[in-house]
């Protein structure tokens, strides 16, 4: 498996479309062919996520459902951290083959951006298509895994304790059986409430976090996965009420401020930043909160999120093992899915046990419809962005060629 990449310059015309370059390869790097920013179309969706969400979120490529599969034990994965500190190794030196055909495969499959990160350093940037690098891009589902790092931000500033119950706060739970519902559970989809709530756009809601309120429960707290959008909007509404503030306000000004990254958010009429989905962002805004990740929560040299708050969002349920809070864990599949659920169902029908089964366990995604993906891969002092527009897409196939010799 190659573990380190050389930074690399493109030439030539690949005939793969443009913005993907693939002559003699040169010292330097250089992957980015800006160009016009990309029409809107977009085609597929399923479920809550169909065609109407994929129409209504123009003009930019979707995001939506997270595909995955894995599992281990909890207990293990509680132990686990994406890093303990910046990589000391040497700069990456390895030949560029990996990350031509990595994106190339991302070319033909309607990639939009690519970028590569190795030790911190960028690797690849490339637009693709004609999309532009800095140019916004709607993340969907992929915007989850922000939830995560707001909690974990206020769980470092003693706001809150995972395993509290939101009833404390959300008073209107606490005389019925929501009464039981404690934060990780609303972050891991196994709070009981039903996966979704309300149109899938956020713009076509009234309010988003009052339906989630209101919504009965499913099933008992912690004895099943649904995913989907009600569960982040009730913890919307629970930070709101607790610090008196927006989570997206309190996520800006105790994470992504440091990083120098600012999405935009859908909301829906009451004002209420969609969490499950709403962020657009640029490929290298996301590629950098993938590497706050991959570095255990350190950001030029002091510790934005704790290591062992940040292990919490690698640590999957009795539900399902394979989700986290907000990530996607490569772990064998031990648990329950939703049928509908389009999220790790193509790579079971494949046969496969996991999503990625040619990676390591510790490699975990953010994922959303449209093929919009935010893996992280320890092992490998690595971090990958790819935007997408659809079609066909296998996250295996992918980071096996982009890590193969």
């Amino acid at each position: 498996m190659v573990r380190n990449w050389t930074a690399v310059r493109i030439s030539g015309d690949s005939g793969l479309g443009p913005g993907l370059n693939a002559g003699p390869w040169g010292g330097g790097f250089l992957w980015d062919n800006p160009g016009d920013p990309h029409p809107s179309a977009v085609e597929g969706g399923r479920g809550a996520c169909g065609r109407s969400m994929l129409n209504a979120m123009r003009p930019s490529v979707l995001v939506g459902l997270l595909w995955v599969s894995a599992q281990a034990a909890q207990a293990l994965a509680a132990s686990q951290v994406f890093a303990q500190a910046a990589p000391t190794r040497p700069a990456p030196t390895a030949a560029p083959a990996s990350l031509a055909r990595a994106a190339a495969y991302s070319a033909e499959h309607r990639g939009d951006a690519l970028v590569v990160l190795q030790g911190g350093r960028e690797v690849l940037a490339q637009g693709q298509h004609g999309f532009a690098l800095d140019t916004p891009h709607a993340l969907a589902s992929g915007s989850k895994t922000f939830a995560c790092a707001l909690a974990v931000a206020l769980q470092d500033a003693g706001v809150l304790r995972l395993d509290e119950r939101a009833a404390d706060t959300l008073t209107e739970w606490a005389g019925d059986a929501r009464r039981e519902i404690t934060l990780r559970q609303l972050l891991n989809f196994s709070s009981g409430l039903p996966g979704n709530v309300g149109q899938p756009v956020p713009g076509q809601n009234a309010d988003l976090n009052a339906a989630a309120l209101r919504a009965p429960l499913r099933a008992t707290p912690g004895a099943r996965f649904s995913y989907g959008n009600a569960h982040l909007a009730a913890f919307s509404a629970w930070v709101s009420r607790k610090t008196g503030r927006a989570p997206e306000v309190e996520l800006q000004r105790r994470v992504l401020d440091a990083l120098n990254i600012h999405p935009t958010w859908a909301r829906d009429n009451a004002g209420n930043a969609s969490l499950a989905g709403g962020a657009r962002l640029d490929a290298r805004s996301w590629a950098r909160f993938g590497e706050l990740l991959r570095r255990g929560g350190e950001w030029e040299g002091r510790q934005l999120l704790s290591a062992a708050g940040l292990s919490s969002c690698r640590q999957g349920s009795a539900a399902l093992n394979a989700y986290g809070l907000g990530l996607w864990l490569n772990l064998p599949l031990r648990g329950t899915l939703d049928p509908r659920d389009s999220v790790p169902v193509a790579a079971l029908k494949a046969g496969a046990e996991r999503l990625m089964p040619s990676q390591p366990d510790d490699v975990v995604m953010a994922a959303g419809l449209g093929n919009q993906r935010l893996y992280v891969l320890p092992s490998l002092d690595a971090v990958v962005v790819r935007f997408g527009r659809g079609g066909p897409w296998n996250d295996d196939e992918f980071l096996r060629l982009l890590t193969a010799p």
